[in-house]
């Protein structure tokens, strides 16, 4: 990781500080009401990734230890990091896309409970994503990943070769023919890794994301309702899956 060549060092500001008495009366520590939820105070612990899950998205000791320690401060709310709708593997990110999740997720809302004393209200921020593949090296993705067609055997003027041959012979392609027999999306693929959008209606999954969506989201409300939530926050930058329908790159022409 980069660090400055010189330690940054806080230093307090050489002003007068509130009493406690006059902070306690603060605008940040008064109540506030959002909808029919009420928070004791207005500090709002937003969604953050801290990566303490496993492979399985399960609530781990890791994942109580890191709420917890925010809890035990009392802040008017707090968010529990992105969490999947669906039951695929994500990495070390909690999943809430299948019932078995629930007993874990509850465990997470009583620890947050009690080390809070009941002041702070619990969130959780529901995501969806798509695909994501790291970059392979080129060899490996030309040999394994990438699917042969017509096109590139038209191109390298082998209409009859098999599979086989065609890669053999990409693979001794220079990188500028190679960019010129692969298509747009394959150079991408190679050289950034594979990625899924909301636009690959070719894929029959993706096509039916708006017929699908809705139900996932909603039954990842209603297992958060049941593991003790206060409420749900819908995950809509970055680039995910709710973002990517938003944006102006989406030119999907079926609505």
């Amino acid at each position: 990781m980069w660090k400055p060549v010189e330690r940054i060092k806080y230093k307090a500001l050489d002003d007068e500080w509130p009493s406690a008495d006059e902070a306690a009366k603060s605008r940040l520590f008064s109540s506030v009401a959002i909808g029919d939820i009420s928070l004791q105070q207005r500090t709002w612990i937003p969604a953050m990734v801290p990566w303490r899950s496993n492979e399985e998205g399960e609530v781990t000791q890791d994942v109580l230890d890191w709420y917890q320690r925010f809890a035990e401060g009392k802040p008017g709310a707090i968010v529990i990091e992105a969490t999947g709708i669906r039951n695929t593997p994500s990495g070390p990110l909690l999943r809430i896309g299948d019932d078995r999740y629930i007993p874990g997720l509850k465990k997470l809302v009583q620890t947050v409970r009690a080390a809070s004393d009941g002041k702070t209200r619990l969130f959780i921020q529901l995501i969806d994503f798509m695909t994501i593949r790291r970059r392979p090296e080129m060899q490996k993705f030309l040999s394994r990943f990438l699917t042969i067609s017509d096109a590139h055997r038209t191109l390298l003027q082998m209409p009859d070769a098999d599979d086989g041959v065609v890669r053999d012979n990409l693979l001794a392609l220079s990188l500028e023919q190679l960019q010129v027999v692969l298509t747009e999306k394959e150079w991408e693929d190679m050289s950034f890794g594979y990625r899924e959008r909301v636009t690959d209606t070719h894929i029959n999954e993706i096509a039916e994301l708006p017929q699908v969506l809705p139900g996932l989201f909603s039954d990842a409300a209603r297992r958060a309702e049941l593991a003790g939530f206060d409420g749900v926050e819908l995950h809509f930058a970055h680039a995910y899956t709710m973002a990517s329908f938003l944006s102006a790159t989406n030119s999907r022409t079926d609505g």
